[in-house]
């Protein structure tokens, strides 16, 4: 629900503020005040019209918070704000969002009634009215109606399990070879961890063999003379034997790394070189050899899900099987219950539009391919009229039936129409204030009215006033939207009789 718009320099306004009641909103005004830059101004805020001022600002408490709202927003308030200076920018609760995104967020909350909608008699639509009736009706229809969104959804995703399973089977020799393939390559080599960076050292190592073996011998020749240095030491009556201790202990390290280098000479440097260029290759590929034997391993599990295919592929066919007659049976209980409830639906929306002064119509449930919707189709036929010939406002108000019958349902929090009684008659003008003030229970309404039955109706009732510089808003108190009703039902001057028609369509 919107809880209070700001507006900040319009082509129209100046700075204006205003609360709307959570319930029926109602803006009149004479022609050319402002009332439809004010509408757009409303729309703007939820990406369905080009920003038409500086700024505009809406604080919208939302019934309830989608998966969609995860990361902007933490209850159920938003601060939604849009400026246009160097450039146009959006902002929700001060973070910056694509104006696109807006439109996504809030497509949920909101119902906008003013030319015809190519998806607002989709089938979708008309079935969430049905449903949204039947479980007025039936409280099981619910869960009946969940339980078939389930099971659907497990038969869409085995359905895509298997048509891949099949599409594979095709193919499998191609894949089986493919992966056999992938598989030598990496035992052939057969990588050791570690293996990589050993290799690199002793290239390291054998590059250095001989500057390393002639320092080695230097270091022998000086030891052949250390037992000068005990000689030395006993004659001067020194402790040495650290010192002896540290000459053998040098000698040693001198030996064992001679036979070291030595034993390198065994080593074929090409088989390294080219070793270490494989298994560099590998890095490559693959990121690391750790990376690589891990691929190896999905790759044969990869080979045995192949080998097994037939077997795979039988018992997903039979789980799927199992899924489709469960869904069927599904459908059929789903199916029966709409049926259940139809007569009354299609009474309920011909009681609606009789109100508004629409032709009955007859309502039929027909059976079709299962879909995401159940194993039915919805349609909604007239005795004379097709409903691809209804006017734009004959249309309108059997999508403001459609909306009634499906009043429950909470996913759609605000309704905004543009001038939905323009053109049309006093009675038909009349039957839509009712329908709107009967979804005002359950939604926020926001309509421009010419005609005396909306403002009648509303819960408040704003007045447009055009100024010299600019035009203001205001909220009217019972009084003056007396004033206001007999304007328009009289025009500029008021008379008497319109006073007390006002008078008593308040009442």
């Amino acid at each position: 629900m919107i809880q209070k718009i700001m507006i900040k320099n319009s082509p129209t306004f100046t700075n204006i503020e205003l609360t709307p009641s959570q319930n029926f909103n109602v803006i009149s005004g004479a022609s050319g005040a402002g009332k439809s830059v004010l509408m757009e101004s409303v729309l703007a805020i939820f990406g369905l019209r080009d920003i038409n001022a500086e700024i505009i600002e809406a604080t919208i408490n939302l019934p309830f918070i989608s998966d969609d709202f995860k990361g902007l927003i933490d209850d159920g308030e938003v601060i939604l704000t849009i400026t246009k200076k160097d450039k146009i920018r959006y902002f929700i609760n001060s973070q910056n969002i694509p104006k696109k995104r807006i439109s996504e967020l809030f497509s949920h909350y909101l119902q906008h009634l003013s030319t015809k909608s190519n998806d607002a008699l989709s089938q979708e639509n008309l079935f969430l009215a049905l449903d949204c009736y039947c479980s007025t009706k039936d409280k099981a229809h619910n869960g009946i109606l969940q339980d078939y969104k389930n099971i659907y959804e497990k038969y869409t995703t085995q359905k895509k399990e298997l048509e891949k399973l099949k599409e594979e089977s095709l193919k499998i020799n191609d894949l089986k070879e493919f992966i056999k393939f992938e598989i030598q390559k990496i035992q052939d080599l057969n990588p050791k961890e570690g293996e990589y960076e050993e290799l690199l050292q002793l290239k390291k190592e054998l590059s250095k063999k001989e500057k390393i073996l002639k320092h080695i011998y230097e270091v022998q020749e000086f030891l052949k003379n250390s037992h000068v240095v005990s000689n030395l030491f006993k004659l001067l009556e020194i402790e040495n034997s650290h010192i002896i201790e540290s000459l053998n202990e040098l000698d040693t390290i001198c030996q064992r790394e001679e036979q070291r280098l030595e034993e390198l000479d065994s080593e074929n440097i090409e088989k390294i070189l080219e070793r270490i260029e494989s298994l560099s290759a590998l890095n490559h590929r693959y990121g690391g050899i750790s990376e690589a034997l891990e691929h190896l391993s999905l790759k044969q599990q990869e080979l045995e899900k192949y080998e097994n295919i037939e077997l795979i592929l039988k018992n997903t066919q039979d789980s799927f099987n199992s899924t489709e007659q469960e869904l069927q049976k599904s459908a059929k209980t789903l199916h029966k219950s709409r049926d259940k409830h139809l007569k009354e639906f299609e009474d309920t929306l011909n009681s609606t539009l009789t109100l508004l002064k629409m032709p009955s119509l007859k309502v039929n449930l027909q059976n079709s391919q299962i879909n995401a919707l159940g194993d039915s189709t919805l349609e909604l036929n007239f005795e004379k009229t097709n409903i691809k010939n209804l006017s734009s406002g004959e249309f309108n108000r059997l999508r403001l039936t459609l909306l009634l019958a499906q009043s429950t349902n909470k996913d759609n929090a605000i309704i905004i129409l543009d001038e939905l009684d323009a053109n049309l008659s006093g009675e038909e003008s009349e039957g839509v204030a009712e329908v709107l003030h009967q979804l005002s229970k359950k939604y926020q309404v926001f309509a421009i009215s010419h005609q005396p039955h909306m403002p009648s109706f509303a819960t408040k009732h704003f007045l447009v006033e055009k100024g010299d510089k600019s035009s203001t808003i205001k909220e009217l108190d019972k009084d003056g939207r007396i004033q206001e009703i007999a304007r328009m039902i009289s025009g500029k001057n008021i008379t008497k009789e319109a006073i007390e028609f006002a008078k008593n369509k308040i009442k």
